[in-house]
């Protein structure tokens, strides 16, 4: 789980990007790209203190 918890960083890097690219409109594909990267890294912060903390090695 942890290892997953450390790729996901790198499929958000491949994924959001992709799905913003299919607006009609750049500049709202550009706000929709940074608006998905900040709400997935409150939601990584989140589970790297709530969830990474309480798991054992």
């Amino acid at each position: 789980m942890k290892k997953f918890l450390l790729m996901s960083v790198i499929y958000a890097l491949l994924v959001l990007p992709s799905l913003a690219a299919r607006e009609q409109n750049a500049v709202r594909g550009v706000k929709r790209a940074v608006a998905m990267f900040v709400a997935y890294n409150f939601f990584y912060i989140f589970v790297v203190l709530v969830v990474w903390t309480s798991m054992a090695d």
